[in-house]
């Protein structure tokens, strides 16, 4: 009864964090709707991730543990990025970048296996691996930097909010992936390639959003 019910949780927050992430999309950046769906879709993939995991321990899938595991990192660095003042805020963000440190020594970890076992399939990992070492990159120049200007945060939470964006898609296909005969890089890449889509699609509109509001020296 408790997983019938955490699996319907599950799927309800995630479909609601879909429409969630519509709304915040077509709303006017910092606006009170853009603002009141940004936490609706904060909830619906924190919850889904964790559920995700409570899942994983049942019937392990790796690259569904991964896409679990990188939506907290996503979302957590969005968050962090517009609300410098929390308590401990850095020392999440250096945490954070230590959890996806991890992921990575596990895709290179299986790259390796995957080469030693004879199999084809290892520059998948490779690949995937390179892509989240962007994102680390850019957590690393953020976190050294002793003073970041307010528009930087900014840029830095519509990116991070993106990627949670292309996590939401990429989870649940792989799941059905062997149902539906599409093979899982195409949906893992082919899912990661809209963290940039959406970036870069909604960011002109966003900047002119935040261009109003924040002073150019802004801190």
């Amino acid at each position: 009864m408790a997983g019938d019910f955490s699996h319907l949780l599950h799927a309800v927050l995630g479909f609601g964090a879909a429409g969630a992430a519509v709304v915040a999309l077509a709303s006017y950046k910092g606006g009170p709707w853009h603002r009141r769906a940004g936490w609706v879709f904060v909830a619906g993939m924190v919850v889904s991730a964790l559920t995700a995991w409570m899942f994983m321990f049942d019937r392990p899938l790796p690259l569904a543990m991964v896409s679990a595991t990188v939506t907290l990192y996503a979302i957590g660095n969005a968050l962090l990025a517009v609300n410098p003042q929390w308590a401990g805020a850095r020392r999440w963000e250096w945490g954070l970048l230590a959890l996806i440190g991890m992921v990575m020594l596990g895709m290179l970890a299986t790259a390796v296996n995957l080469y030693r076992s004879g199999s084809t399939f290892f520059p998948a990992p490779l690949a995937m691996c390179a892509i989240i070492g962007v994102f680390a990159l850019l957590d690393w120049r953020y976190l050294r930097a002793a003073k970041v200007p307010r528009m930087d945060r900014l840029g830095r939470h519509r990116l991070f909010m993106a990627l949670a964006m292309a996590q939401m898609v990429m989870a649940p296909t792989i799941i059905v992936a062997p149902d539906i005969g599409v093979p899982v890089p195409v949906i893992v890449f082919g899912s990661l390639l809209l963290a940039p889509l959406i970036y870069f699609g909604f960011g002109p509109a966003a900047r002119r959003a935040s261009a109003r509001k924040v002073p150019a020296d802004a801190t």
